[in-house]
């Protein structure tokens, strides 16, 4: 029996498992319902474009120089998109599934659950756009997806968590695994800079963001119901099953909405 079988023989991992894919998918709600919910929220764009190194010269300037080093510019681009959903994956899947390390595990799903808390009550208040909307760089997407809207940028979530993997993860900073993922996720700043994705201080109060919030959850770990330990391994697998193929499906969905609505709409009976 392989690592992944015993790992989907265990209660105490799966558990945490369906909680993870839950946080996860509770965010992707709130974005989607920020639509109708957050239309309060004051935006604060034109104010902040007062502020030093916002100017279009120098976001301009960064995004070209990006382009000029094609090298860069792909791995950039990678690691970008690799940022939130792909560095949330690794990170779960290295710690509860390969180390099997419960007590870390637990400490990154409540910090989890501060990001996303403390962040939406952030962007309910204010928001601001990200650079290439302000400026109207080419070749960029403006649209909302499932996996991010446009106005989720300040402070930057994908440095928020990048900050709490790498604290969750620096006890193993030892390890070739734990040296690539801190690898990794120290590329994501420079990353939504250097490809106009984010303003300097998004990322600076992101990175501020997740270090608090890693400072005051150090050692407090999650309390898990017997009940749920009861219930049969096959039924939790069954669950954990059905929860990694709606993540799936919520990627692919997110990767090309606009295509994916149009399928829809075709399939939809007309007027």
């Amino acid at each position: 029996m392989n690592l992944l079988q015993r790992r989907l023989q265990d209660p105490e991992v799966l558990v945490r498992l369906n909680a993870f894919f839950l946080s996860y998918f509770g965010w992707i709600a709130f974005g989607v319902l920020y639509g109708v919910i957050g239309r309060w929220s004051v935006d604060v764009t034109s104010e902040f474009l007062r502020l030093p190194l916002t100017s279009r010269e120098f976001v301009v300037g960064l995004v070209e120089f990006t382009k000029s080093i094609p090298p860069l510019y792909s791995l950039f681009t990678v690691v970008y998109y690799l940022g939130f959903s792909g560095s949330i994956a690794l990170i779960v899947a290295y710690l509860l599934i390969y180390k099997k390390d419960l007590k870390a595990s637990d400490e990154l799903f409540i910090r989890y659950l501060m990001a996303y808390a403390v962040a939406g009550a952030i962007y309910l208040a204010f928001h601001i756009y990200a650079p290439h909307i302000v400026y109207n760089l080419p070749g960029y997407n403006s649209s909302n997806t499932l996996l991010t809207r446009q106005e989720f940028v300040l402070p930057s979530l994908h440095n928020t968590i990048i900050t709490i993997n790498i604290v969750t993860l620096w006890r193993y900073r030892k390890e070739l695994g734990g040296k690539l993922l801190i690898l990794v996720n120290t590329l994501i700043p420079f990353a939504t800079v250097f490809l106009g994705h984010h303003w300097v201080y998004d990322v600076l109060a992101g990175i501020a963001l997740g270090a608090l919030i890693a400072k005051v959850t150090d050692g407090r770990t999650t309390r898990i119901p017997e009940t749920i330990y009861n219930l049969e391994i096959a039924s939790l697998r069954k669950v954990t099953v059905v929860n990694f193929l709606l993540a799936v499906l919520v990627l692919i969905v997110a990767a090309n909405p606009d295509r994916w609505l149009e399928i829809i709409n075709g399939l939809l009976p007309g007027p």
